[in-house]
């Protein structure tokens, strides 16, 4: 995997969104496990000190969405990137 800096160069030079590069990667790492692959960010970094940004129960109805349809028998990693939260909500995510 590239570092950050690499990272960047390649957005730069592909004059794509970071978007296009972040799926290209997860699809990497999920053809790698052999998992699905879920990266979830909540944005504290653009707006730090919000309690919002933190994993809550409101979480919960966003991820049963998004894994309501995948294949179970192949297991999941989930990325996640936040300043923290509720840590009976992060144990019911992952349950």
């Amino acid at each position: 995997m590239p570092n950050w800096n690499q990272i960047l160069d390649e957005i730069k030079e592909a004059g794509s969104t970071h978007d296009i590069i972040r799926r290209k990667y997860l699809s990497r790492l999920s053809k790698h496990t052999g998992r699905n692959t879920i990266a979830y960010y909540s944005g504290w970094l653009q707006k730090p000190g919000l309690r919002e940004n933190q994993i809550n129960d409101a979480d919960k109805n966003g991820f049963m969405t998004v894994i309501h349809q995948l294949d179970r028998t192949k297991g999941l990693d989930l990325l996640l990137h936040t300043p923290g939260g509720e840590i009976a909500a992060t144990e019911s995510i992952v349950d």
